[in-house]
């Protein structure tokens, strides 16, 4: 493990807080996300930020998003805010401001994308350019490839329900006649913002969206453009599953790893369940169907360099918890699971964290 060799002083964004020590062989992290875009103290991410902040063996960095895009393709050097100490909710909102010291990427042992998608344009293609630098947590080439409609069907569709992934009208419009009730997915979205339910009501189409509401359209091919959107991507569409009252089922794996899972649950019984709607969260137990799910998938992740992993499970009409997505890259739940559990569950992350930068500059050296 790291051993403390002696100690350096890191500024503390707290107002009128000491200087934190941290030791010079910490493992160096640099974290990446909009902070204005977390609402709420409780969320994972500000969670995050204040316990690596404050976590003894490693010597944390911030980046904003911008500052990743502003950054020369060929430089190696980035505009970072150091941070450590009691990070808090003030402080951290106010980070986006302080990233001027200037950092070569080669230093940091590990890099973690917490950014929520949409990402914008060239994001990816800009932190693949970083990936002979520096070690990802979760690699962007195979977060760019697992964002595609077509991934989670390859990787999945013997746990999911019935799916298609198509940039054909008449093909959607085929398996919307077969099942009548589906749900499309778009692609690069979160939160329950890019999926609309379809359904059949007095010969129209009607489209429900949480964000966008209800929309009717007298043809299919105009419910499928405007799912379409601008992007000329393939959209996923599945299945509905009529349980979904039963709520949304988050699983947490880390390296294979499943760390627990909570239902989320809509308080006014909305068919979306996400907690950004108006989801609550209640602890749930991991059944032997959906660690043997987990266990036929998650290689096709971890070979991708994509290590923390979100499953989303919904109930089937007999009961079974079907995978409904795998997210990878910026997933919630550390946080949720620790205020559920009363367990250190944010701590037993960024400890990993630390042993897999470790094992990562062992393999480098041999």
């Amino acid at each position: 493990m790291l051993e403390h060799i002696r100690l350096i002083p890191l500024f503390c964004f707290r107002y009128g807080a000491a200087p934190v020590n941290v030791p010079v062989s910490a493992m160096k992290l640099l974290a990446i996300c909009d902070p204005c875009r977390y609402s709420r103290p409780p969320l994972d991410v500000p969670t995050f930020y204040r316990r690596a902040a404050l976590h003894p063996a490693i010597h944390f960095c911030h980046i904003p998003v911008d500052n990743v895009l502003a950054q020369s393709r060929h430089s190696s050097t980035v505009q970072v805010a150091p941070v450590a100490g009691d990070l808090d909710y003030d402080a951290f909102l106010a980070l986006g401001s302080k990233a001027h010291e200037s950092y070569d990427l080669s230093a940091f042992d590990l890099v973690f994308c917490r950014t929520l998608k949409p990402f914008p344009p060239n994001y990816l293609k800009q932190l693949q350019r970083w990936e002979n630098q520096t070690q990802f947590v979760n690699s962007p080439t195979g977060i760019e490839a697992q964002i595609e409609p077509e991934f989670l069907s390859q990787a999945a569709s013997a746990f999911t329900p019935e799916m298609i992934v198509t940039q054909n009208w008449t093909k959607a419009l085929d398996f919307f006649e077969r099942h009548h009730t589906v749900v499309a997915k778009q692609f690069n979205s979160c939160g329950g913002r890019g999926v609309f339910k379809i359904w059949g009501e007095n010969s129209r189409f009607k489209v429900d969206n949480f964000t966008l509401g209800l929309r009717e359209f007298a043809d299919f091919s105009q419910a499928f453009a405007y799912l379409q959107g601008t992007t000329n991507k393939p959209l996923q569409f599945v299945r509905y599953l009529t349980r979904v009252g039963a709520g949304d089922k988050r699983v947490v794996v880390v390296n294979g790893e499943i760390y627990g899972a909570y239902v989320r649950r809509s308080k006014s019984g909305h068919w979306i369940n996400n907690v950004s709607n108006d989801g609550e969260c209640f602890l749930a137990a991991v059944t032997e169907t959906e660690r043997e799910a987990i266990a036929g998938t998650v290689e096709h992740y971890r070979r991708r360099g994509l290590m923390t992993l979100g499953y989303d499970f919904l109930q089937d009409e007999d009961g079974t918890w079907r995978i409904s997505e795998i997210n990878a890259g910026n997933i919630g739940g550390f946080a949720r699971l620790e205020l559920l559990t009363g367990e250190p569950v944010m701590d037993r992350f960024l400890n990993w964290l630390i042993q897999f930068a470790e094992s990562n500059r062992q393999s480098a050296v041999a």
